[in-house]
């Protein structure tokens, strides 16, 4: 059990580090492939327990403050679901070029569904709850150079992870100790 929390807490402040590390570069983030990562990695609710705690950290630790309510509960599960989401390829591992393929089109895709999902949070904070069309357009410029920017870190980070995966990935999710 300490060894599952020990895990959780390094792939959580991993997130938040890179988070901290690309926030000066607008719409360039590591902390939605380190979630996604987790969740492959770990089962679908550990991968989930590491993207929601990382975006409360990383709100929390913004030097503007916190988002308000409706946009830091909307990135909180979004990131959860980033991160189970990551279970999902588990099986398509087997195919290092497929898997590669695979990750980025998730992480095109969540990421197009995160943004969905915030700039509606911040449709709910600005009083536009009822007509969220106008903040969700205005947020297409951005949200195309973030899901493009996943689609290519997600595709560098499957290399890194498939060529580790088989060697690590199970002991981890186990809770047995990775082999030296």
């Amino acid at each position: 059990m300490r060894r599952g929390v020990a895990t959780i807490a390094v792939l959580v402040a991993l997130a938040v580090s890179i988070g901290i590390l690309l926030a000066p570069v607008p719409n360039v983030e590591g902390i939605s492939a380190v979630s996604f990562f987790s969740g492959l990695l770990l089962g679908w609710a550990r991968g989930g327990l590491v993207g929601g705690t990382a975006m409360l950290l990383l709100s929390l630790l913004n030097p503007l403050g916190p988002a308000p309510p409706p946009v830091l509960a909307s990135q909180i599960a979004g990131m959860a679901v980033m991160g189970a989401a990551g279970c999902l390829l588990r099986s398509g591992q087997g195919f290092r070029t497929g898997f590669r393929v695979l990750a980025m089109a998730a992480g095109a895709v969540l990421t197009f569904c995160y943004d969905a999902v915030t700039n509606y949070g911040v449709a709910v904070s600005i009083g536009k709850w009822r007509d969220p069309l106008v903040v969700m357009f205005a947020g297409v410029p951005f949200a195309a150079i973030h899901v493009a920017t996943n689609a290519m870190i997600f595709g560098a980070v499957a290399v890194l992870v498939a060529n580790k995966r088989w060697a690590i990935g199970d002991r981890i999710s186990r809770g047995s100790p990775p082999r030296p």
